[in-house]
């Protein structure tokens, strides 16, 4: 009998081990970036972890396409996914066409194509991922309802 407890304890402790693992896993995180209803294309996503007792989960990004869609991935090691928890969420536009150029020399081509508010890119919008992870990471601005001003300037 007792080998039977004993055994029994044995599997359920590994069982847990091994389930829950010794490190963190990655879920899938993915979504949409709208302004004004239209798909925000090149659009930079990026997840800050916030930290929880002194513990951060590691930044993840993201780059929307055509269609304002976007599915992260860790920063440091580019595996896909990040891990569960709470994030500020930073967006800003990556131009294309960019090159490295004098300020003064800024043409309206390089200027963003759309009206981003100033609480997508100070870290004042927060996510929080599921441990099941998500395709709802969703991201819609109206600018008649927004400001548009920088945040902090």
């Amino acid at each position: 009998m007792k080998f039977f407890l004993f055994s029994g304890f044995l599997g359920i402790s590994l069982f847990l081990i091994f389930n829950t693992g010794c490190g963190h896993k990655t879920v899938t995180v993915s979504g949409k970036v709208i302004f004004d209803g239209k798909p925000g294309v090149n659009i930079a996503v990026l997840f800050q972890g916030k930290a929880v007792n002194g513990q951060a989960p590691a930044a993840a990004f993201g780059l929307t396409n055509a269609q304002g869609e976007y599915s992260l991935s860790l920063v440091q090691n580019k595996k896909a996914g990040a891990f569960p928890g709470e994030y500020a969420v930073y967006l800003s536009w990556k131009n294309p066409n960019a090159e490295p150029v004098n300020i003064a020399e800024t043409t309206e081509i390089n200027l963003c194509p759309y009206k981003i508010p100033g609480r997508a890119t100070s870290g004042e919008m927060m996510f929080t991922v599921p441990p099941e992870g998500t395709q709802n990471a969703d991201f819609e601005f109206d600018s008649a309802q927004e400001s548009i001003e920088p945040v902090g300037v």
